[in-house]
């Protein structure tokens, strides 16, 4: 009967369950558990096949526990795997990889070499899918090293292909990418003539040639897998299989222009999922095709009924990513959607909807961590509702009266500005496209950086001024600057106005996140203002391992810079050289007011969450501070290189440790740009600190009287060495 159930997958996969489902019978009548449970799991893995993902789910979690208690290690892995890969087609994103890397820890310890790879194979799929390509290149990675320690199938060969195909295609590697996958249609073709695995391929190769503008390649292939598709007949495998190639000749068209019959397509993929209502992994791409559609073809009342639709499915599937990195890495390919609904909102003059767009687009994943009062560990341990952003009415009311707030929203052919107040809100439009735009300002930020000449910089810092500052701005309110996309990386405190003057020398400067964790960080700031009394943590040059890190200086100038600030409070702890352990650190700075930390930092743009402070016996990194919270800190100085930014993401923002303290809670952070040189560092955080506690200064004007006073001398009045440093975070009276 068993045997039966492995020749039926070939022809019915509804045949094959119940073949195997009768072998279980039969074996448990005879006595033979382990026998049974094997047809079971060959019966479970099926159930999805025929749109019974729920009834797997049940079936599989009952299958997990009986294994565990019967210590049947073999199965466990199988158990674990089956269940992860139902639950991605119901979008549960961050269970389906939890359940995956448990399948791969119970494989690897049991030398199950196959299982093994079998998961490796599916987990850099899933985060190719979610566009997290280093978690999805180091399982690839796995993969192809285990590839000879066992004999591997067809089956397995295909899969690889597959996968790497995708991954490829998602770095930009087309030519790669259609190769591998024509390797693997090759073999499913010799080897499953005429079945599923042929369309799976097929789908590959489409995607591939699509991406390469070979539209001529991609439809015959997608009429090939249609094809094939119609005459395997009624079943709901079949159902799905017909909903996804509709749904790839509708992308394919939609990429062509021809978006009417594209439509068609989208609405015959979205009519044969609504008869599988457990497969929901596609409803977001079908409704974002149609959305883009309706766009070209200028339908404005069918987009906006679209975009309610796309945006909703975004939500819901938002809230099933858990891991930061994981809604980063997702949020930012999905931009695009708020990017053209705000673009739409300022074609019907609405300024306002636009505003809201642009800030539902900003930061949610900080939104979450700073709303949720959790540390960012039990956030991503157990996702609480998911965190809105504020509407414009509510930021008005609620933010600051010494604040002004200017917000950027950088579309494909025109900057969008606002400006906002209590009492004002502008809209400006600038006629530049992003790509020009762009070009500026990573030339300005270079020359800036290499110490270019004071003319060149001066004059490109003018035009920048006039393309990005709104005219109007009170001196007398704290001007907040909320970037986007790579206005992140310029120091907006080196724009020179029309009058000569650096912006640093008209305003009080700040940035945010986005208008929503404003309002958030300076009414937590406002709670804690109440303490007067600050107690300093400083932390001063750690003694670092000087052989791991053999390009680095030692940094006396920290040294003294930690000490002498120390004197500026009336309670400090002092950490210094070999006393500055990561241990103690961790140990003492939740238990401050103000931490300054003035040493190495070492950014990983790759992987901001492996970037790492550096301290004596040992590192810490961004990451490992999720597990705690900020209830005390006021303000958390960064005097070191690159902590304020090391990457931006497209709807995140800023990527850095900064950002990281932010979802702590701690309500203003001070934080560096660029690379700075260690003795006008000094000079400047010494006079930030002496402005605040002797002269009681806000943080804000604090920085920039010390930055006043680093330009009034000759040696350091180059942007180079005073623009760097900015503070994040809300508005605060201390």
């Amino acid at each position: 009967m068993q045997a039966s159930g492995y020749q039926s997958i070939q022809k019915s996969n509804a045949l094959a369950i119940s073949q195997f489902e009768k072998s279980r019978d039969l074996f448990e009548q005879l006595g033979d558990t382990a026998e049974a449970r094997l047809a079971e799991i060959w019966a479970v893995q099926l159930l999805p096949e025929v749109a019974k993902i729920a009834a797997s789910r049940r079936r599989l979690l009952e299958f997990i526990t009986f294994a565990a208690n019967r210590k049947f290690q073999v199965l466990l892995p199988t158990g674990y795997y089956w269940l992860a890969n139902g639950e991605f087609h119901q979008n549960e994103i961050s269970d389906s990889n939890k359940h995956f890397r448990m399948a791969l820890r119970l494989a690897e310890a049991g030398d199950n070499t196959f299982e093994v790879q079998h998961v490796q194979d599916n987990l850099a799929s899933n985060y190719s899918e979610l566009a997290e390509l280093e978690p999805a290149l180091f399982y690839a990675g796995k993969m192809l090293h285990d590839r000879e320690l066992y004999y591997q199938s067809a089956s397995q060969y295909r899969r690889d292909k597959g996968t790497l195909s995708g991954i490829s295609l998602k770095l930009g590697f087309f030519s790669t990418a259609l190769n591998l996958s024509q390797e693997s249609l090759e073999i499913a073709r010799e080897t499953w003539p005429g079945q599923s695995m042929v369309n799976d391929s097929l789908r590959r190769v489409i995607f591939a040639a699509a991406a390469k503008e070979d539209f001529a390649t991609a439809l015959k292939y997608a009429n090939d897998s249609m094809q094939l598709a119609l005459k395997a007949g009624q079943s709901a495998e079949n159902t799905r299989m017909t909903a996804r190639i509709n749904l790839l000749l509708a992308n394919l068209k939609s990429q062509k222009k021809d978006c009417d019959n594209a439509l068609t397509d989208y609405d015959k993929a979205l009519e044969l999922y609504q008869l599988i209502p457990e497969f929901s992994d596609r409803l977001y791409e079908i409704h974002k095709g149609k959305l883009f559609c309706f766009q070209q073809l200028s339908r404005q009342e069918d987009f906006s009924s679209e975009l309610n639709a796309v945006l909703k499915l975004s939500e819901k599937y938002r809230a099933t990513i858990r891991e930061d990195e994981s809604r980063q890495a997702f949020f930012a390919s999905e931009q695009v959607i708020y990017d053209a609904a705000a673009a739409n909102a300022l074609e019907r003059h609405d300024s306002r909807v636009a505003f809201d767009f642009v800030e539902a687009s900003k930061s949610r994943s900080l939104l979450d961590f700073v709303e949720s009062g959790k540390t960012i560990a039990e956030v991503e341990k157990k996702f609480g509702p998911v965190a809105q952003p504020l509407s414009l009415t509510e930021i008005q009311a609620r933010m600051p009266e010494q604040v002004q707030l200017v917000q950027y929203a950088v579309l494909p052919d025109r900057l969008a500005i606002w400006v906002l107040s209590k009492s004002r809100f502008d809209l400006i439009e600038k006629p530049v496209t992003a790509t020009e735009l762009e070009r500026k300002i990573e030339a300005y930020q270079t020359s800036i950086i290499a110490k270019g000449s004071p003319d060149e910089i001066h004059q490109a810092g003018r035009e920048l001024y006039d393309l990005l500052v709104p005219a109007g701005l009170e001196g007398a309110r704290q001007l907040c600057i909320v970037s986007d996309s790579f206005l992140h990386q310029l120091a907006f405190a080196s724009l020179v106005a029309p009058s000569g003057k650096y912006l640093v020398q008209e305003f009080a400067l700040s940035y945010a996140p986005s208008a929503s964790v404003l309002v958030l960080a300076s009414e937590d700031a406002r709670r804690k203002e109440q303490v007067t009394n600050e107690g300093l943590l400083s932390i001063g040059n750690p003694d670092f391992d000087r052989e791991e890190n053999s390009n680095l200086a030692d940094l006396q100038a920290a040294a003294t810079e930690a000490r002498d600030i120390a004197g500026d409070y009336r309670k400090s702890l002092q950490l210094l050289s070999g006393e500055a352990t990561k241990d103690q650190f961790l140990r003492n700075f939740a238990d401050f007011e103000v931490v300054h930390f003035a040493g190495h930092f070492v950014a990983n743009r790759q992987s901001p969450g492996n970037s790492k402070l550096l301290f004596a016996g040992g590192d810490l990194r961004s990451k490992e501070l999720g597990a705690f919270k900020l209830p005390k800190v006021k303000l958390f100085v960064l005097s070191a290189c690159e902590t304020g930014f090391e990457r931006y993401n497209k709807s995140e923002g800023a990527i850095g440790i900064a950002r990281t303290l932010l979802a702590l809670g701690a309500p203003l952070v001070v934080a560096s740009q660029w690379q700075v040189d260690s003795e006008p560092t000094k000079d400047l955080m010494l006079a930030f600190h002496r402005n605040r506690t002797q002269k009681g200064m806000t943080s804000a004007e604090s920085l920039r009287q010390a930055q006043l006073e680093m330009l009034d001398r000759e040696e350091t009045k180059a942007p180079v060495y005073w623009a760097a440093f900015s503070l994040y975070g809300g508005y605060a009276n201390y």
